[in-house]
């Protein structure tokens, strides 16, 4: 998922006077070592005052000028499609700013750290990239660059699927007064993603039942293609309905089975729903995680339909065979819905150039499903009975 934003900026106005006489200062005293320098007298000669230690000094290679060309230049490189570049010097300017003895250059540090991150976006490196965000948000809290920050941090933190991080970033985010309304949909979102993922499903209910207040209260979404934030809400609420639906199983044999599926099949197609929502998007990476969810609500639909075991009415060899090819010929068609989602994920993926791990899990579903209809027919073909034979047994299924 990336969300393009324009990079940060920074006001060089503001440091102007003092960074000329700082480093009119620190030419005059001379470039110090990393370490502090102490001054002594030769051996057996007469002291003539105390041991003087001289603080370190870092100089640095740029003027105030210099620092605003950098920056203007590194910023052009990300604008420009150039991210590799934008990022090295990007991080070179904020360890500068922060190592230099300039009162005023620290403030570049923020603005330098949070566009360095966005350059690893968008160089698909989200481990570099959330690492930048936690540097800001380490080294420079009040930063105005600090909001910011965190909801690129939550957003790589739920690509690398770290829960926990997700969770805590979210809370930051909720602890703000200065979030917009979509930003306070968006770390709803993202909590919730995170709740449910560690199995706190009604946790994460209750959040996405806040974020979606906002949502139909201001209308978000009615209109065109949905805010990228409502992405994130939607799919977190197809999470919750899959686990929920997937709570209902069939082995042992519920007491009604209709009833039971019946309700996983409902289930099943509410959580669609959600994820469908969170397609309208258009976000390559949400199509491919919500993709990937509908097509494995079928395929373990029909894991769990093939466990169901026989009913006590048929006893003999023959009636166990002919319910056994029933249950494969009836449910068949889950196995077929899930292929096709998945082949669809592998095909948005070739055209996008997205390649996050949801793109891997459906290559490897597909490669499953297709093995697993090769399986089925074959178990069919092994069966005595013709299709209609089977056909009409499917009759005794809709039975307690």
């Amino acid at each position: 998922m990336r969300v393009r934003s324009a990079p940060a900026s920074f006001a060089f106005s503001s440091f102007s006077a003092t960074f000329a006489l700082v480093l009119l200062n620190a030419l005059t005293v001379g470039c110090a070592s990393t370490q502090a320098t102490t001054v002594r007298t030769a051996p057996g000669a007469a002291r003539s005052g105390p041991v003087i230690e001289v603080a370190p000094v870092v100089v640095s290679p740029y003027s105030e000028e210099d620092f605003a060309a950098q920056f203007a230049r590194a910023r052009a490189f990300l604008e420009g499609g150039k991210p590799r570049e934008a990022a090295a010097l990007f991080e070179r300017l904020a360890h500068l700013a922060t190592v230099t003895s300039a009162p005023a250059l620290p403030a570049i540090a923020p603005p330098c750290l949070l566009n360095a991150g966005i350059a690893h976006e968008e160089l698909g490196d989200q481990v570099t990239a959330a690492e930048r965000y936690r540097a800001l948000l380490q080294e420079h809290p009040e930063s105005e660059h600090a909001r910011s920050a965190l909801l690129r941090l939550a957003r790589a933190a739920a690509y690398l699927e770290r829960w926990s991080e997700v969770i805590g970033v979210a809370e930051r985010l909720l602890a703000r007064t200065d979030l917009a309304l979509l930003e306070v949909v968006e770390a709803r979102g993202a909590r919730a993603l995170g709740l449910v993922e560690l199995d706190r499903v009604d946790e994460a209910a209750g959040e996405v039942a806040r974020a979606r207040d906002i949502i139909e209260e201001h209308r978000f979404g009615e209109a065109g293609k949905p805010p990228l934030e409502l992405a994130q809400v939607s799919f977190a609420l197809g999470e919750v309905r899959r686990r929920r639906s997937e709570a209902i199983r069939f082995q042992p044999l519920p007491a009604d089975f209709a009833e039971a599926l019946e309700r996983r099949c409902q289930g099943l197609l509410d959580a669609q729903s959600a994820y469908t929502e969170a397609m309208r998007s258009l976000d390559a990476r949400w199509s491919a995680m919500a993709g990937y969810r509908v097509g494995q609500l079928y395929r373990d639909l029909h894991r769990d339909l093939m466990q169901v075991t026989p009913p006590v009415s048929a006893a003999s060899a023959e009636k166990k065979q002919l319910f056994e090819g029933a249950m494969r010929l009836r449910y068949r068609v889950l196995l077929e819905k899930g292929k096709k989602m998945m082949e669809g994920i592998v095909g948005m993926a070739a055209r996008t150039g997205e390649g996050s791990a949801w793109v891997g899990r459906a290559r490897e579903a597909q490669q499953e499903i297709a093995q697993a209809l090769a399986e089925e027919q074959a178990a069919l073909a092994r069966l005595p009975y013709s299709e209609a034979e089977l056909t009409a047994a499917l009759a005794a299924l809709k039975r307690p």
